[in-house]
């Protein structure tokens, strides 16, 4: 009886285990087209995304929310899915699970996408394009009144004074000719404010016979622009305008302007295009026509031609001004500030930054709070958050400009919230990130630092990003961005879960936030589970000793960007070899001694930055970081001994603090596309085998050697750096080498322990470009510093005979420009009449 009940049993039981053993073979076998179908459909939400933000209304905000969280989400799913390709796996069942997990990830990405257009359709909105219409519609007609020439007419204006000034000069000076003055600055920044002094002003308005102000704005249209144009420098009736076409406004705008002086204002410009077309309708007839544009893009003013032109850039106001404008929208003309809120309105003036917008706005709040001292503190812990809460008048301007940026620019810009307030964030390390985390869009033939490179620019020139510090080449050095605007990119990145900032020791940390950035708060959260998604970690003024535990790595296993920079890292567990995305690891300024074994697996590594460490020893294969860009190595006094293989790195750009021994010598030579290299403890009889191997890099532009031996000669002569723009050599040469005064690129160069015999500056003067000379220990006795048409020499010896300081004297004389010279002694001061002396103290200011 039990057999018989038995066999009838075995049937169903045979087919209840074989069902989902079969559904699971079957997901199995089909997950790397279920990938390949992920990757098409990731390609296709991010052009829907690129579409909508392009073009998004509020109404659709929220849609392209949940198409922005399953996007994440994809490309965990792919990220995952290539590290189970990639990484070998202990056991093969191991294997099957991560990918049988994969299949079921991709599965649910189906149905979240199905879902998400069923609902879609489900609420479509009849008066949607409408409702979108009128919203646009309605922010243009506050733009328009808010642009309008007589708006505010009769207000004080505080600052511009010197650009006021400049402006009307412009205008009612200079050349008979048609001319264009574009006024340059951020959103907010008083660009319309000072347009409208001018184009008031009495005089200006009897020097010009027609004078028109036309709203431009982002939404503008070609066709209505040139009828706006002839609305206002024309008396005729607005209808009879209307009912002309193109054509015909330029023949009688050509026609009615030919013998009269105007001045147009096109305010809030945007689009390059905007000249190219008002150009064809205006006459060229030698009576001293103006055009001012008023834009937040630079490249809108570069965009000038058939015309004289000339750009201002607006700045933000000093503090003075600053403080006069708050007391003027707070205090009555006679009421001063009251003593005991002096202090605190002080500190809610300096947040504004100079911003006069966002001055006017503070303003307007404080007078509605009384002179209560809780309250104006209140405001001031606030200040940031209240003001980009202002839809219309503070966050409309500037989320324009966020909103006008083309799409890769937006993420690139979104980056920049996760650096701290006021922080001068290093051109470099900020084009690297970007490149990390894949924001740079590859272009064909071009090196991705390029293009990355030209992002930076894009965003400077439309004044979201500012410069901080240039080189004495004049390059961006290190940029930052306006505090509002950062305010703005952090209340974007939180939203779009692309990133949270914590400042706060007992935050609470998002699991959906993609990248998180600690700043002075603690790390203890990341110990815990629930941050497989995220992709970006940064710390920054962590001082408390940090210990990074397996188990949080293990939590981080997506990670693409590490960075430690100046935290107090002593040791790294070997689990940070599994972090197979990393793309960038900078353990920079950390008492780090060691770096693990396990680095080698890091195959995906872009830049590895371990500058300003312990670490005496690389202990790992590194020629296994197939993908290595940067390579930054220098130590104060060491260098690095690279273990063999270097060569076949071959995506290598920057090498730097690397030892020159025999065998690298040879090696380094196999890496042509270097632009940066930095070597140390050079021996005299491996100069001629690194010379020949660095004729290699024909891209080549910043080269430094380090001699080891400060006593023997070291014989530079076969090199040919003929691409170099910067040269630092530390070590004995005796004689500058036959190609020194060919290297027309050159822009900066050090010099130091050279031991030459003959004069340099014979030489040195023979370089077109150079703009900064540094020479210690090089040759005589002296420290210089002298700025010649805002560029920089600096010579520092520690004695200065007087027949040197004499030839000295007649080559300062033959360049034009002012100088500083700093003596240590042997120099009167008689025969340097025309230059500053200043005493050895002022060192520091070099």
């Amino acid at each position: 009886m039990a057999e018989a009940i038995l066999a009838s049993l075995l049937p169903n039981l045979a087919s209840a285990i074989a069902a989902p053993i079969s559904n699971a073979g079957h997901l199995l076998s089909t997950v790397g087209d279920g990938v390949d179908w992920l990757r098409d459909e990731l390609r296709r939400m991010r052009s829907f995304l690129v579409n909508t933000e392009t073009s998004a209304t509020e109404d659709h905000m929220s849609w392209a929310d949940e198409i922005r969280a399953i996007v994440y989400d994809s490309e965990d799913i792919i990220d995952a899915f290539d590290a189970i390709s990639s990484h070998p796996f202990a056991c093969f069942l191991c294997h099957l699970r991560s990918r049988h997990r994969v299949g079921w990830k991709i599965r649910e990405i189906k149905n979240r996408l199905d879902d998400h257009f069923r609902r879609r359709s489900g609420y479509i909105n009849p008066a949607g394009d409408r409702s979108t219409s009128l919203d646009l519609h309605n922010r243009w007609i506050h733009g328009l009144l808010a642009s309008s020439p007589w708006t505010h007419q009769g207000e004080r204006i505080v600052g511009f004074e010197e650009d006021f000034d400049a402006v009307v000069g412009r205008l009612m000076n200079g050349s008979p000719e048609l001319s264009v003055l574009s006024l340059v600055g951020m959103g907010g920044v008083g660009k319309t404010t000072l347009v409208k002094k001018v184009f008031n002003h009495s005089d200006v308005r009897r020097h010009f016979d027609h004078l028109a102000w036309v709203y431009v704005s982002r939404s503008f249209r070609l066709g209505n622009l040139v009828h706006e144009v002839a609305k206002g420098l024309m008396q005729i009736p607005s209808t009879e305008i209307d009912a002309l076409s193109e054509r015909q406004l330029q023949e009688l705008l050509l026609r009615t302007l030919k013998e009269k002086r105007f001045l147009l204002v096109l305010d809030d410009v945007w689009d390059r295009g905007v000249w190219e077309t008002i150009r064809l309708v205006l006459p060229i007839n030698g009576h001293g026509n103006r055009v001012i544009i008023t834009t937040r893009n630079s490249e809108v003013a570069a965009s000038v031609v058939g015309a004289r032109s000339c750009t201002h850039v607006l700045r933000p106001l000093s503090h003075e001004e600053s403080w006069e404008l708050f007391c003027d929208k707070v205090f009555a003309v006679s009421e001063p500030c009251p003593d005991e809120l002096i202090e605190v309105a002080e500190r809610i003036v300096r947040k504004c930054h100079g911003l006069p917008l966002a001055i006017a706005i503070v303003g307007g709040m404080m007078l509605r709070k009384g002179r209560s001292q809780l309250e104006w503190n209140h405001v001031l812990n606030n200040i940031y958050s209240d003001l980009i809460s202002n839809e219309v008048e503070v966050q409309g301007p500037l989320f324009l400009s966020y909103k006008d940026l083309p799409y890769p620019l937006k993420s690139c810009f979104l980056l920049c919230s996760i650096f701290p307030q006021d922080w001068n964030i290093p051109r470099k390390k900020l084009i690297r990130l970007w490149i990390a985390e894949g924001l740079i869009k590859e272009v064909e033939h071009e090196r991705v630092e390029d293009v990355a490179e030209k992002y930076l620019m894009e965003l400077i020139n439309r004044n979201m990003i500012q410069v901080s510090i240039i080189s004495s080449s004049g390059r961006v050095k290190a940029c930052r961005i306006h505090h509002l605007l950062h305010q703005l990119s952090i209340s974007i990145s939180r939203t779009q879960n692309f990133s949270a900032v914590y400042e706060d020791q007992q935050a609470v940390i998002p699991s959906r936030a993609s990248r998180i950035s600690l700043q002075k708060s603690s790390y203890d959260a990341l110990q815990n589970k629930g941050w497989e998604k995220l992709r970006s970690l940064f710390m920054f003024g962590i001082f408390d000793s940090l210990h990074i535990s397996e188990r949080m790595l293990k939590n981080l296993r997506l990670l693409r960007v590490l960075d430690l920079e100046n935290a107090s890292l002593v040791e790294l567990p070997g689990e940070v070899g599994n972090l197979f995305h990393l793309r960038y690891f900078s353990v920079r300024g950390t008492r780090l001694e060691k770096l693990p074994v396990s680095l080698k697996n890091l195959c995906n590594l872009q830049t590895l930055d371990i500058r300003r460490t312990q670490l005496r020893k690389l202990s790992f294969e590194i020629k296994r970081l197939k993908n290595l860009r940067h390579l930054e190595m220098r130590q104060d006094e060491k260098s690095f001994k690279v273990p063999l293989g270097l060569s076949r790195m071959q995506y290598l750009q920057v090498v730097t603090g690397v030892q020159a021994d025999s065998t690298f010598v040879h090696e380094v030579g196999k890496l042509t596309e270097l632009r940066k290299l930095a070597v140390g403890d050079l021996r005299a009889e491996d100069a001629a085998v690194l010379c020949s191997s660095i004729n290699n890099m024909a891209g080549l532009l910043s080269l430094s050697i380090f001699s080891i031996d400060v006593s023997t000669a070291i014989d530079l002569e076969k090199l040919n750096p003929s691409s170099l723009q910067k040269l630092h050599i530390a070590g004995r040469l005796e004689r500058l080498p036959h190609w020194f005064s060919s290297i027309s690129n050159l822009t900066k160069l050090r010099l130091g322990l050279s031991g030459l015999f003959a004069d340099p500056f014979e030489v040195l003067q023979q370089l077109p470009n150079l703009v900064f000379l540094q020479l210690y220990e090089a040759y005589q006795a002296l420290k210089i510093l002298f700025p010649v048409d805002h560029q920089s020499l600096i010579i520092e010896q520690p004695q200065l005979h007087q027949d040197y300081a004499s030839t000295l004297m007649n080559l300062l004389n033959g360049l034009s420009g002012s100088a500083e010279i700093l003596c240590e002694k042997g120099l009167h001061a008689e025969r340097m009449m025309e230059w500053k002396i200043s005493s050895p103290t002022s060192k520091s200011s070099l």
